[in-house]
């Protein structure tokens, strides 16, 4: 009889260094969640819903995850033994699918990061800006304890993390996203993420079995009323492809005559993706943003989210990617931009 624990948490390992934690979660978000492992200390990026689709399963806390369960593909090694390393969360922004964990690991006085750009999304009304409030959700209370400047490399006394912050606002004021240098690996939040998994994780729900209606858009790059910047969004994928850019050209350079596959820049994101090419995703999310601006991509479908109109956008059933916003956005894109817009 197998005796191991059950856990409502998915593991893979997606570097040397660093392993993204799913959550099975009970809002049906499955947020991915990244530890990257130091000798002293554990970076996290989000801690998730902290509410497990099946709370009958003997693991559904994600420090309880970390510093017990083995992972079996890992030669059954526990992540964070009993806990001896510190905790170093990084809040790719505030919604209450990224943040909800974050109140377990407070006993232990976690270093908890969060964007500079604009604190005040932050501390002026997490209820509603998490939207925590609208989904009923008790808003966790929690102390930022470092705010990240733009372009910084992180350190704390006496030791370099070698990891490097970008503001990125537009999903939300506060997303940001983090370069891991020594593996290649930028992490980006929910600025962007696949449509469907190009990887199957059998081991979750069959997401491909949702209702595809307005509501659901399984997969979809989504914008809240509360935030959402379009305008800022284009000019974050700009920043974001200048510096992968200049990532891969620094690899490249790097790599000399050698015969062995020249490394590339991955992308790490919040939902669905976890190792794409990062300058090929941007570069695409960016032209279906550029073709939805002007026009050339109609609205497959409409609805009312908490009484504002949002629309939906989805090229083909074979796209990549698909997005769903609040029409005022892209009517502002529009008129930043100077471009027309598809007729009614």
């Amino acid at each position: 009889m197998d005796a191991s624990p059950s856990t409502s948490f998915i593991s893979r390992r997606i570097n040397s260094s660093t392993f993204v934690i799913i959550e099975d979660d009970e809002y049906g978000e499955q947020p991915y969640i990244y530890v990257k492992c130091y000798p002293k200390h554990l970076v996290i990026t989000d801690t998730g819903c902290n509410c497990a689709r099946s709370p009958k399963r003997s693991i559904i806390s994600l420090q309880q995850y970390i510093e017990t369960f083995p992972l079996s593909n890992e030669g059954n090694s526990i992540l964070n033994p009993k806990g001896e390393k510190k905790y170093i969360i990084i809040c790719s922004h505030c919604h209450y699918d990224h943040i909800l964990g974050i109140s377990q690991f407070l006993p232990t006085e976690p270093i908890i990061i969060a964007s500079e750009f604009d604190k005040s999304f932050i501390l002026d009304d997490l209820p509603r800006n998490s939207l925590c409030k609208y989904n009923n959700i008790p808003t966790p209370e929690y102390t930022i304890s470092h705010w990240a400047k733009h372009m910084e490399y992180f350190t704390l006394p006496g030791f370099s993390f070698r990891i490097q912050f970008l503001h990125i606002p537009g999903h939300t004021p506060d997303s940001l996203a983090w370069y891991d240098i020594d593996e290649n690996h930028l992490y980006v939040g929910d600025t962007f993420y696949e449509r469907k998994r190009l990887t199957p994780i059998p081991e979750l729900p069959d997401d491909e079995n949702q209702d595809p209606g307005f509501l659901a858009a399984p997969g979809a790059i989504i914008f809240p009323e509360e935030g959402g910047d379009w305008i800022q969004y284009m000019s974050s994928l700009d920043l974001l492809l200048s510096f992968v850019l200049h990532q891969n050209a620094q690899l490249r350079r790097g790599a000399g005559f050698a015969h062995t596959p020249i490394p590339r820049v991955k992308a790490g994101c919040g939902h669905l993706t976890y190792d794409a090419d990062a300058e090929h995703m941007i570069l695409e999310v960016r032209t279906l943003f550029e073709r939805i601006i002007a026009g050339t991509v109609s609205v497959t479908g409409s609805g009312e989210v908490r009484g504002v109109v949002h629309d939906y956008w989805l090229e083909n059933e074979e796209a990549r990617f698909s997005v769903r916003a609040p029409r005022r956005l892209v009517e502002e894109a529009r008129e930043h931009f100077h471009v027309k817009g598809e007729k009614d």
